[in-house]
């Protein structure tokens, strides 16, 4: 379909080449910026597609996954977390392109497993690399995520027995909402890792409104990387399985993020165009009552021009303040 740029997302696939950016590529927010640049009116593109894993990548997932247990094991047997190790575990992780919604997809379609921390760390760090890729970050802050996912919860393994629990005692909860601090404190004060992978590991259970752990810190607190982190963090916990609860479906871990002031707009905005959560015909539920499709896309993707079953009066989501999305039929 050809749209004018103002309404193209990230994640689309460009169709035909415009000035450098060749046909096939899915387009991130460099992208969008020199095309503006280049006063760029329309392009051809293809929706983000939802996709699952090949055999091939998934043998290759799994593969990573084992290595990564290996590395926590050793942990649990109180060899201190080598830096070097993590550096080369991110790097081999993220050679593999795979659209979001394939890496979700795999993630949310495991069994419950005893120690679900080795598939949260992995799970995690590919959801914040693909967030940060597509938001246009450095590449330095995109492999400084995965090696925060990598070790955020490594202190874990000095606790395993407390891992599978439902119920805790007011001391063991308390150290439990300690674990970031001591995951960072586990890791060597050289200048292997850069300090903004400390950083994201303490604040990886914070929240923007301050209602988070350990300290409790406020958007303006945090470091300005944190945001997009807890993001992913949040959501991978919501979508795996756990003992205590059913999974959320992607849908309703996206919502359950939205009614609050707790989580960055802009990543959610992010993870719901990448996983292809507005896709035009799609039937929607409004908060007015009204049930609909999405018709068209506007410069906000979550705002989009739904058209109602019944009447088929349109509503422009983004010119209506009171009026939003609130579930997916």
């Amino acid at each position: 379909m050809r749209l004018n740029l103002s309404t193209v997302h990230v994640g689309m696939t460009l169709l035909s080449p415009v000035s450098s950016l060749e046909a096939g590529i899915h387009l991130t927010n460099e992208h969008l910026r020199l095309l503006r640049f280049l006063k760029i009116e329309e392009i051809d593109v293809a929706p983000v597609e939802r996709t699952t894993l090949t055999s091939k990548e998934k043998n290759i997932l799994y593969g990573q996954v084992l290595q990564y247990e290996k590395h926590y094991n050793q942990w649990e047997e109180r060899i201190a977390p080598n830096p070097y190790e993590a550096l080369e575990f991110i790097h081999q992780l993220f050679r593999q392109e795979v659209p979001l919604s394939a890496v979700v997809h795999f993630f949310i379609d495991q069994p419950l497993r005893k120690n679900h921390v080795i598939y949260h760390a992995i799970y995690r760090a590919l959801v914040s690399h693909a967030l940060s890729k597509y938001r246009g970050d450095e590449h330095q802050l995109q492999f400084d995520y995965g090696l925060a996912s990598y070790f955020a919860d490594a202190s874990y393994a000095k606790i395993r027995k407390w891992s599978h629990m439902r119920y805790f005692t007011k001391m063991e909860r308390e150290l439990l909402y300690q674990h970031p601090l001591v995951s960072a404190a586990m890791l060597p004060s050289a200048q292997t890792l850069r300090g903004r992978v400390y950083q994201l590991i303490e604040e990886h259970h914070e929240r923007l409104d301050g209602s988070g752990f350990p300290k409790r810190l406020t958007e303006r607190e945090l470091n300005p990387a944190s945001p997009l982190f807890i993001v992913a963090d949040r959501f991978c916990q919501l979508t795996a399985q756990r003992t205590f609860r059913k999974p959320l479906s992607p849908e309703e871990a996206y919502f359950y993020m939205c009614q609050n002031k707790a989580y960055d707009e802009e990543a959610l905005s992010l993870l719901a165009t990448l996983l292809g959560f507005y896709e035009i015909g799609r039937s929607v539920l409004l908060s007015s009552g009204v049930r609909g499709k999405i018709h068209a896309y506007t410069t906000c993707i979550d705002q989009p021009i739904v058209i109602e079953d019944t009447s088929q009066k349109e509503y422009d989501l983004s010119r209506l303040n009171e009026v939003r999305i609130v579930a997916f039929q």
